[in-house]
């Protein structure tokens, strides 16, 4: 068996797998602004997890919510795209399922979401650095019944275009940006040096998400997505057998 050490690397393996890796959105329909939603259709599939996702709803020609407010889903709203992602159609009727998708979602987004208790009833909505207001619903009634499916929105709320890799890439500045303003000692020859990101302090898990980084940064595409899984199984294999050597 694996010992805590082991599993808590595969762990965190898995989550940036997911993280680095876009989901499919079945049946996606172009149009409006850029013919892309205003580049809210990407920017919905950049944040699914992983896999092919069925929607019981996407585009449509009803305007309004519930609530009054003119909806993402609206055809009319050329800067906006929403998908509903059924309770018994996409999760075979298991709300837990549901629960898993919607805080994945979430995290995706930037929103730190350990359990979705804190938005039953209600809502989650994030705005993003690249110019995005995302909006979860599950298990409440704003805006209609979403307690049989959970509700992701994206509407362009800035001038930004949707760039995944110059996102990412700006995020780690903003995170180097930080840890320097934190420092309190002088700064030296060595603190100008520009140095690699660090993911993670298990130096094998930092050279793993590295590399997986640095595959992505050539474009999301399918060649790069066999690179990062070949690699992925690579270096989990030589990690599975250095600790278990220790173990």
């Amino acid at each position: 068996m694996l010992n805590t050490d082991i599993h808590n690397i595969f762990e965190q393996y898995v989550q940036l797998f997911e993280q680095q890796n876009l989901g499919n959105l079945i049946g996606a329909t172009s149009g409006g602004q850029g013919g892309n939603w205003g580049g809210s259709l990407p920017k919905l599939i950049s944040i699914l997890p992983m896999g092919n996702w069925n929607a019981s709803s996407q585009k449509r020609s009803k305007t309004n919510t519930a609530s009054g407010n003119v909806s993402d889903h609206f055809q009319g709203n050329l800067i906006s795209y929403a998908a509903d992602f059924g309770l018994n159609s996409t999760f075979n009727s298991n709300a837990n399922a549901a629960t898993d998708f919607a805080v994945k979602v979430a995290r995706k987004a930037g929103r730190q979401v350990d359990s979705w208790d804190q938005f039953k009833g209600n809502h989650c909505t994030i705005n993003t650095p690249d110019g995005y207001r995302v909006q979860i619903i599950w298990q409440s009634n704003v805006g209609g019944n979403h307690y049989d499916h959970v509700h992701v929105g994206v509407k362009k709320t800035g001038n930004a275009g949707f760039d995944p890799i110059k996102q990412q890439k700006e995020t780690e500045n903003q995170n180097a940006d930080t840890a320097q303003t934190q420092q309190t000692t002088a700064p030296t020859d060595k603190d100008t040096q520009q140095t690699a990101p660090v993911y993670d302090e298990d130096p094998d898990v930092n050279t793993l998400m590295g590399d997986i980084a640095g595959i992505y940064s050539k474009g999301i595409t399918p060649e790069t997505a066999r690179q990062a899984l070949k690699t992925a199984v690579d270096v989990g294999q030589g990690i599975f057998k250095k600790y278990s050597k220790k173990s």
